[in-house]
């Protein structure tokens, strides 16, 4: 059982590394987003508290690269998503080393290390006709999470209308009512059902920022190299952008670092990695 953020770190970066290999042989574009971006340009590696990382790829690279994935894959990893898992509840997939084993926070439940794998997709040039597409997917994104709402995490900080509606579906008969794999299939529907080449704004509704992902093209652009521990890797051309639009000021420590991690560690975990970067 690992229970390390440095064992995490290093089981993640393998994980990486077996991907950016298969899209350098097939040619794939992706980029790394989030905090594992603000973890390059901050921090040269991972955010010292992060636990996880994330890619996203366009969507017809994406979707080659789910083809492909089975049999490019060594044996001990294994491409988790809704179409061929069914116990998985995640619209994004994961690649994940199934020879480890580690607690998530949320759930107290046992899960491997792993990578997200998140396709960029566009989205209406029409502002209206965006916004209803937007409203569209984010529904139907919640009805999937009102089915699981016994594992939604309640502990982290939400929003009012987020905590009303967590609270109405905690008193719905949510599993008599709603079949997640079908709403599943229903929101990747609605997500390939708009030309990447053709969008102006692009990006995905299924991360933790929902809306706020949604960004103008060129904030991807061309791949860029960054530096990530011992890796050059790709991220989007305008960086500063991506990240001021995510962040905000995104240079600044945050003071919750204890508490936006997926897993349970210790503060004396947490502050070692962050005071001593090089061990």
């Amino acid at each position: 059982m690992i229970n390390t953020l440095d064992k995490i770190h290093s089981e993640s970066l393998k994980i990486f590394k077996c991907f950016t290999k298969i899209c350098e042989k097939h040619n794939l574009c992706y980029y790394i987003i989030g905090g594992t971006l603000l973890g390059a340009v901050r921090h040269k590696g991972f955010i010292p508290w992060d636990d996880d990382i994330d890619v996203m790829m366009p969507r017809k690279d994406f979707n080659k690269f789910i083809a492909l994935a089975n049999d490019e894959l060594p044996d001990n990893l294994k491409l988790n998503t809704f179409k061929n898992n069914k116990s998985y509840r995640y619209y994004t997939p994961r690649l994940v080393n199934t020879n480890t084993k580690i607690i998530e926070k949320r759930n107290q439940k046992e899960i491997n290390v792993f990578i997200d794998i998140i396709p960029i997709d566009g989205v209406p040039n029409n502002i209206i006709l965006r916004y209803i597409y937007i409203l569209r997917v984010l529904f139907n994104r919640m009805l999937v999470s009102y089915y699981y709402i016994d594992e939604i995490d309640t502990s982290r900080p939400r929003k009012i209308y987020e905590r009303i509606l967590i609270a109405i579906g905690k008193i719905l008969p949510t599993k008599k009512i709603i079949n997640p794999v079908k709403k599943l299939y229903k929101i990747d529907k609605l997500l390939q059902s708009i030309d990447y080449d053709n969008s102006k704004y692009v990006g995905t509704l299924m991360g933790g920022y929902r809306a706020k992902e949604i960004m103008p093209k060129e904030y991807f652009g061309v791949p860029q190299k960054y530096n990530f521990e011992d890796m050059k890797v790709y991220g989007p051309q305008l960086y500063d952008k991506y990240l001021t639009k995510i962040y905000g000021n995104y240079m600044e420590i945050p003071k919750n670092k204890y508490t936006n991690q997926h897993l349970e560690f210790d503060k004396e975990q947490i502050d070692k990695k962050y005071n001593n970067p090089s061990k």
